[in-house]
């Protein structure tokens, strides 16, 4: 995703807009904003300049397509300039002065701090598009020998989030946010998979193919307790889960008291299916600060045990 402006220019200031027209803008806007995509909108000091809308899109064309779909512009009130936009921050030496590494964000390690555990959400739904790239963006997290272990269950829907309620000993804040994952892990994956994880170092010249075979035994050797193994890489699924959510303001909860047995049942997973936790994620319906954190110097040790 990246962020974009849409100058909507006035073709004639003087023409009055109709009501509806304003109203379906108003919806177009909306429905941007439901996908959690919408950064900012509205029309200039000087109404005779328009407005403009800044939003995130994957791409200019999709930009451009969605500037073109405008009820102003289709109407023929406005003509539009889409252009990419940049924010300003110190840390990126305001515009670029200072270059950021690739792939990251200048403010990613700030949010980081932001993050607060939030159980009360308004009752606002997250779009289903936005669910997805959410859950793509979990996907993405690292695991061990990237053999990708996680199978999520999505629990979107108000049905599905009150039957995954009554498994997690009826917390209420289950089926108050607007979206349940439950992080299920397959463990079957530490073995079954490992013959692909070695091609995949062979491949990519960290290992030889002479040493497939010893390689293959490696991996396995590694999942000796495939409990523990699954826990941290749900885990790790779980966590970056949650910071996806940040990243579009959304606030959530790592819930670790639910009954595995009825999760099972009620979700149709095997037996083996190894469940980490469970997150949910909403629009807060409160602004929550993050409780107190101990100082580094009471949990941190450099090269020894903290305090020792």
């Amino acid at each position: 995703m990246h962020d974009y402006v849409i100058f909507l220019h006035a073709v004639d200031a003087q023409t009055a807009r109709s009501a509806a027209v304003i109203r379906d803008h108003c919806a177009h806007l909306d429905r941007l904003d439901a996908e959690g995509r919408l950064i900012a909108a509205g029309p200039f000091a000087d109404s005779e300049a328009g407005g403009l809308i800044v939003g995130s899109f994957p791409d200019l064309q999709q930009a451009v397509a969605f500037a073109q779909s405008d009820p102003f512009v289709k109407r023929g009130y406005s003509r539009a300039q889409v252009r990419r936009w940049e924010w300003s921050y110190p840390e990126n030496g305001h515009l670029g002065i200072v270059d950021p590494f690739p792939g990251s964000h200048p403010r990613f390690l700030n949010s980081l701090h932001l993050r607060a555990t939030t159980r009360h959400f308004s009752p606002r739904p997250i779009a289903h598009e936005l669910v997805e790239l959410l859950v793509a963006a979990a996907l993405a997290a690292p695991s061990e020998f990237n053999l990708q272990p996680w199978r999520p269950v999505v629990c979107h829907s108000s049905t599905d989030r009150q039957r995954l309620q009554r498994c997690c000993r009826d917390q209420v804040q289950v089926s108050a946010a607007a979206l349940a994952v439950v992080c299920a892990v397959d463990p079957r994956v530490f073995e079954d998979q490992a013959p692909r994880a070695a091609d995949e170092l062979i491949l990519h010249g960290e290992r030889s193919p002479e040493q497939r075979d010893e390689t293959i035994a490696f991996i396995r050797s590694c999942f000796v307790n495939p409990q523990d193994s699954a826990i941290r890489n749900g885990t790790i699924f779980g966590h970056q889960l949650l910071l996806a959510g940040l990243s579009r303001g959304l606030a959530g909860f790592w819930l670790g008291g639910f009954d595995q047995d009825a999760l099972h049942q009620e979700f149709g997973l095997p037996t083996r299916a190894i469940i980490a936790g469970v997150i949910g994620l909403g629009w807060p319906s409160e602004l929550n600060h993050p409780r107190p954190r101990h100082t580094m110097e009471q949990l941190v040790g450099w090269g020894h045990w903290p305090g020792a």
